[in-house]
């Protein structure tokens, strides 16, 4: 490499990503961070082009693909024919770097490990010149990236489930009700919260043990991370209580999320256990809306459906309709915690 590396612009990117808390804000600090060394180590008469994707992300485009719409902003500038190329090497499993050939010029796909929003994603760069030391340098780079973002995301993990703990949730309903959350679909989303509780857990505890209590919600956590989808927001807010954060292109895609979800718990046998049940709230999100007001909403459906039988979802909007829960929402006012 001729170009000589500027330490004090190096130690500036470095800095920089250290100021990062919250894993939502990671992708954008990693690709400051690339694009300033790139721009060091990697210079061409060309801008340089690259982008964090996600596989949801490219499914999504993927399938709206000879529909006539336009295509979502954030794939500008990339050819369709490499959506199914970039699709390919998600499903392959890849963990190493690849460089395709296409008719837009060469991209490099380097995977990434971390994400709260994505399990699949990768850093595509567009780039015709990319020497040997410059690829090694990026990887050397993302291996630090990797390491640091494993500290953010553990700082937001419940310790015992793995989920995302309450200090996430806050960050990230707050995002959405004030809609700065980037969407990965490329058409509006309605956004939905719901409250997961376990059934008589309080008897389970008693009569197996807290060992066995623990268990119980380590195999559901994972239930849930396997039945929900790959972008939903799952949180642990202590003892038996979850909460889902959903996006769905058709609200009444909600109601069949959630079904799949009890009828999959409901068939699932816990070891010693046997069949465990939950009850689910869920309310409807919205903009101007304090996310206090938004849980006291899915609380209520939850706790009336406790109080109804257990074993289902209710939803809060539909219960007022029918009368049978009252809209605390103060109508012509702002409404404080």
């Amino acid at each position: 490499m001729t170009t000589q590396l500027n330490l004090s612009e190096f130690m500036q990117t470095l800095t920089d990503l250290t100021k990062v808390r919250e894993s939502l804000a990671l992708d954008p600090a990693l690709l400051s961070l690339m694009q300033h060394w790139l721009s060091i180590f990697a210079a061409q008469p060309q801008p340089i082009r690259m982008q964090v994707l996600s596989r949801r992300q490219l499914v999504s485009v993927i399938s709206t693909l000879g529909s006539g719409e336009v295509t979502h902003a954030a794939f500008d500038g990339w050819m369709p024919e490499n959506y199914a190329l970039l699709l390919n090497y998600m499903d392959k499993g890849s963990h190493q770097y690849e460089c395709l050939e296409t008719n837009s010029g060469k991209l490099h796909i380097f995977p990434l490990q971390q994400s709260i929003a994505h399990k699949h994603a990768i850093l595509l760069i567009q780039h015709e010149t990319l020497d040997e030391d410059a690829i090694s340098l990026i990887k050397q780079c993302l291996d630090m990236f990797h390491h640091y973002a494993s500290l953010i995301i553990e700082n937001e993990r419940d310790a015992l489930t793995g989920l995302l703990n309450r200090k996430t949730f806050d960050h990230c309903v707050s995002k959405i009700l004030l809609n700065d959350y980037t969407p990965e679909f490329k058409f509006p989303l309605h956004h939905f919260l719901a409250i997961f509780d376990i059934d008589f857990f309080k008897k389970i505890n008693d009569t197996y043990g807290h060992l066995i209590g623990d268990e119980v919600l380590i195999l559901l956590s994972r239930l849930m991370q396997e039945t929900f989808r790959e972008g939903d927001l799952l949180f642990r807010f202590g003892g038996e209580e979850f909460v889902g954060v959903f996006s769905c292109a058709d609200e009444n895609d909600i109601t069949v999320l959630l079904e799949r979800f009890k009828a999959t718990l409901n068939a699932h046998v816990f070891p010693q256990v046997g069949h465990v049940s939950m009850s689910v709230g869920c309310s409807r999100m919205a903009l101007n809306v304090l996310p206090n007001t938004v849980l006291e909403r899915a609380d209520e459906a939850l706790y009336y459906a406790k109080d109804h039988g257990r074993n289902q979802i209710c939803f809060y909007e539909e219960l007022v309709e029918n009368g049978l829960l009252s809209d605390s929402t103060i109508q012509g006012e702002v409404e404080l915690f």
